[in-house]
C-alpha cells in the first residue's frame, strides 16, 4: 500500500525536537526516518528505539525480522516519550497458545503503564473465549472502548494496526477498517466511562498526560510477533515530564 510522504515541514520539525528521556539517562539515541519521513521504531535489524537493558535475553528478533518475547519478562518500552503521532505496526498472535500482549501508549510511569497510559490489546480472542467486540479483544482500547466493527485476521496471519493519537483524540485502523474513535476528554471520573459503565483504572483519563512511552507488553511470555513499527509526528508539542514525576504531581487539574 502506497503511502504518503511526510512534507518537508515535519522533517525540519523532526530535526529541531528536543526529545525528553528519563531523568539520569543521556540523550543517545537519534530518530531514524524511513524514505517516508517516518521514524523507524522497528525494521527487523536492530532495536536501538528502545530500552533493552536488563531485558537482552527477554526480547528477540528471529531470523524472519520479527521481534518476539522470548521469555517471559518487562514491557518493553521506547528510549522517548511522544505526544501526538500516527503509528503503524504489524502483529501476529498463534492460535491455542493463550496469545496475550498489548500496545502501551503515552505512559508516564514505566512502573505503572496500566494506570498511567493507554492500552490497545493483542489478543487470540478465541482461546480466551472473548467475543471480537468486547471490551478486552483484540484491537479494543482496553477496558475503555469496545472495537466497533470485527477486523482481525484469521490466528497466526498478521494484524496491520494504524493508531493515531493527537492531543484527546484517538482513532484506531486494523486491517483497514476504522475500530476505535475515542475523545479522552470524556473519560472524566476514575473508574467510569462515559456510557455508565465501569472500568478499572485508578485515574481519569483525561486528567493524565498526553505524552509517554510506547511499550510493547510481555505476558508472561505469551507467544506474540511484532515487525514494521513506525511512528509520525502530528504536532510540535515536546514531552514535558521525564516519566519520573509522581503521576499525581502531573495529573491534569
Amino acid at each position: 500500500m502506497q503511502r504518503a510522504k511526510m512534507p518537508a515541514v515535519f522533517l525540519l520539525l523532526w530535526a529541531s525536537m528536543s526529545w525528553a528521556q528519563a531523568a539520569g539517562e543521556p540523550v543517545t539515541y537519534q530518530p531514524r526516518l524511513d524514505k517516508d519521513g517516518y521514524e523507524v521504531l522497528m525494521d527487523g535489524k536492530d532495536l536501538n528505539a528502545w530500552r533493552l537493558a536488563g531485558q537482552e535475553e527477554v526480547w528477540k528478533i528471529n531470523e524472519q525480522g520479527e521481534l518476539y518475547p522470548a521469555k517471559g519478562g518487562g514491557t518493553l518500552y521506547t528510549k522517548l516519550r511522544y505526544c501526538d503521532y500516527v503509528l503503524e505496526l504489524d502483529v501476529k498472535v498463534a492460535g491455542g497458545k493463550k496469545s496475550n500482549s498489548g500496545i502501551h501508549l503515552r505512559v508516564h510511569d514505566m512502573n505503572d503503564p496500566v494506570n498511567t497510559g493507554l492500552e490497545i490489546q493483542v489478543l487470540d480472542d478465541a482461546d480466551y473465549g472473548v467475543k471480537w467486540d468486547a471490551g478486552n479483544a483484540n484491537g479494543a482500547l482496553y477496558d475503555l472502548v469496545r472495537p466497533a466493527v470485527e477486523a482481525s485476521s484469521p490466528v497466526g496471519e498478521w494484524n496491520h494496526f494504524v493508531i493515531t493519537v493527537n492531543g484527546a483524540d484517538m482513532k484506531v485502523q486494523l486491517n483497514g477498517k476504522e475500530i476505535i474513535v475515542a475523545d479522552l476528554a470524556k473519560w472524566t471520573e476514575a473508574h467510569n466511562n462515559p456510557d455508565g459503565s465501569h472500568n478499572k483504572f485508578a485515574y481519569a483519563i483525561s486528567a493524565l498526560p498526553r505524552e509517554g512511552f510506547l511499550g510493547l507488553q510481555n505476558y508472561n511470555g505469551a507467544p506474540v510477533w511484532y515487525r514494521n513499527m513506525r511512528l509520525k509526528p502530528l504536532s510540535d508539542r515536546k514531552p514535558a515530564f521525564k516519566g519520573t514525576e509522581p503521576i499525581a504531581d502531573v495529573l491534569a487539574k
